[in-house]
């Protein structure tokens, strides 16, 4: 996931230092300051599912989320409690 997220973060970075003025990046254009979510959509809308990758996170969320289910639907119920509740 985070090797996906690293355009997303050098455009967070380069934003920041654009809008705080840090020396090289402040004299940059605003369209240079773009390229890294450029590349982000571009990785999230074509590349990701050319590759399948986004088919195999949803399987494997499927997966956790039905083995959490099972485990829950394993356990055993907790016995009743007779008598006065509070303890």
């Amino acid at each position: 996931m985070w090797n996906s997220m690293i355009f997303i973060l050098l455009g967070i970075l380069l934003l920041t230092m654009k809008l705080v003025g840090i020396h090289p990046v402040a004299d940059w254009q605003w369209f240079e300051i773009a390229i890294p979510f450029l590349l982000a959509m571009c990785w999230f809308e074509m590349v990701e599912p050319f590759l399948g990758l986004d088919v195999r996170r949803q399987r494997h969320r499927k997966q956790q989320f039905e083995t959490k289910v099972k485990r829950f639907h394993n356990k055993k119920p907790r016995p009743a409690h007779r008598g006065f509740p509070f303890r």
